[in-house]
């Protein structure tokens, strides 16, 4: 009896540890468009640092659903922030949401593929207020 209750303290003590080293994400809703979709911007913080940049564009279903993943730089251990998504690749990302914007008919949102040259990242997507 003594064994399982230690197994069990074991078990449950490794798998909070294990999500505390995880991503967090968080998604905000920041476009909609006539047809009820919505752009959602959405921010990856690692447990070591760094994080992502991604846009969602979300249909009606669950499978109506494109993701553009257009910077990343978690960091693999110690201070460094390597740029994972290339200057090349957020740019043809960037284009197609762009594209996948205007054929749902958002409106009000603009993309900036300049800002991909930014480490930071930031002003890839432009929400009119």
């Amino acid at each position: 009896m003594k064994k399982q209750l230690l197994l069990a303290i074991l078990i449950a003590c490794g798998a909070g540890g294990a999500a505390a080293m995880g991503i967090r994400e968080s998604k905000t809703q920041i476009a909609r468009a006539p047809d009820g979709s919505a752009l959602y911007e959405v921010l990856g913080q690692g447990p070591e640092g760094g994080g992502s940049l991604a846009y969602r564009v979300q249909g009606k279903t669950s499978a109506d659903r494109a993701d553009f993943l257009l910077s990343s730089d978690f960091s693999p251990g110690g201070s460094s922030r390597p740029q994972t998504v290339s200057r090349e690749i957020c740019e043809q990302r960037l284009g197609a949401l762009s594209a996948e914007l205007a054929k749902r008919r958002f409106s009000g949102v603009t993309v900036h593929p300049e800002a991909c040259r930014a480490k930071q990242r930031s002003g890839l997507v432009v929400v009119a207020k």
